[in-house]
């Protein structure tokens, strides 16, 4: 139990980043996880364990006060890079998913797994208790479960309204705070991405204020729980995230997506793969680099 309280200690009390290349990190990463909940079938909080950031975002959700105290510089340089992300990527992601969805979802894809052994070893950092790997597969085959036959169903558009943001923020906090949950499969499927993405691009308060404040309560409601899972049932918990991790990047790849949803073509000419091919590679080579850089800036320390 003390060595347990000890470990949880040193990931609360990590110093701040101190060079600017650990910030300059800070902001890339805060992006990349803003801009990878607004695609579907991305998780934000997913992109926070594989990019090395979820344990300290949830010890600042639950120690709000002593965290920023400690880390205040880390804090501000990773939400810096999420507004950037929210803005432009609102605007970006849109013309990019109109233009070519295939495309952006094998560059999210390539990322998911070019950081896949990193999340492994992520979950092993603590030892591997036994049944962590059926609790994988469960956690993979029950989203999976509830994944696909939503997808079979196709889009259902509802009129955008005040409770519909409201419940656009409750998911978008469930994405942050449970890793592999996608709001934006949700938020397709009743037809609220585009109007979402035009209210967060044009700076609409009528849609952002109400989303940030569901947003805001969902995150703090359920953070203790989830810490809670990370200090009790470390090696189960994150074995889970891992089937969940994996279940959502089956569920966005364009092959499978035709099979399970009504109506979804993309096109497989030469050149075609070969724009997904080149989009996976720089996803992957992405978080490849992302590790190495993150070896040297002392966040594997952090975590």
């Amino acid at each position: 139990m003390q060595e347990e309280n000890k470990q949880v200690q040193q990931v609360n009390e990590n110093p701040a980043p101190e060079t600017w290349t650990d910030r300059l990190l800070g902001i890339l990463k805060g992006a990349l996880i803003s801009i990878g909940a607004l695609l579907p079938g991305i998780s934000g909080g997913a992109l926070c364990v594989i990019l090395g950031i979820y344990k300290r975002i949830m010890a600042l959700l639950c120690h709000p006060f002593q965290e920023i105290k400690k880390q205040w510089k880390f804090f501000v340089f990773i939400g810096i890079g999420f507004v950037i992300g929210v803005l432009l990527g609102a605007k970006v992601i849109d013309k990019f998913l109109e233009a070519n969805e295939a495309a952006a979802l094998f560059l999210f894809i390539g990322l998911i797994v070019g950081s896949m052994p990193g999340l492994f070893k992520e979950a092993r950092q603590q030892g591997v208790k036994k049944g962590s790997y059926a609790v994988l597969v469960i956690a993979m085959l029950a989203m999976l479960a509830w994944m696909i036959p939503m997808s079979m169903k196709g889009n259902t558009n509802v009129q955008p309204s005040l409770l519909w943001w409201i419940i656009c923020g409750v998911l978008w906090g469930l994405g942050i705070v449970v890793p592999g949950m996608s709001p934006s499969n949700i938020i397709f499927f009743f037809g609220l991405q585009a109007p979402m993405y035009a209210a967060i691009g044009n700076l609409d308060m009528s849609v952002i204020i109400p989303m940030g404040l569901a947003l805001l309560a969902t995150v703090l409601a359920l953070s203790k729980g989830i810490d809670y899972c990370l200090k009790k049932q470390y090696s189960y918990f994150m074995h889970a995230v891992i089937g969940i991790v994996i279940a959502s990047t089956i569920v966005i790849l364009p092959p499978v997506k035709v099979l399970i949803e009504p109506g979804y073509t993309f096109a497989t000419g030469f050149g075609d793969i070969l724009i997904y091919l080149v989009a996976f590679a720089v996803g992957a080579v992405a978080a490849w680099a992302l590790s190495l850089i993150q070896k040297d800036s002392g966040e594997e320390k952090a975590d």
